[in-house]
């Protein structure tokens, strides 16, 4: 028959795998929690980023430098790869 200090060991044991799964848990969940965006949210940075794209656009045309369509497409570009970042 087992002792009772092997008893508290293995009960200590299991209490170790324990924590160290529900670690593993919360570190996954904070990982995928809150980095699903839903349309709406992926709408309004789609939105943010065209209006700022055209901010600068703007205000390049504004100082008389034309901004031709390969500068637009390489921006647009640019943009598109900070949002799949994000």
């Amino acid at each position: 028959m087992p002792t009772l200090k092997e008893l508290h060991d293995k009960l200590e044991a299991i209490s170790a795998k324990v924590e160290s799964a529900r670690q593993q848990m919360d570190f996954k969940r904070g990982l995928n929690d809150g980095h699903n965006l839903s349309s709406g949210e992926l709408l309004a940075r789609y939105k943010f980023l065209k209006d700022k794209l055209d901010e600068e656009v703007t205000e390049l045309d504004a100082h008389a430098r034309h901004v031709s369509a390969l500068e637009q497409d390489t921006r647009n570009w640019i943009n598109s790869i900070d949002l799949g970042a994000s």
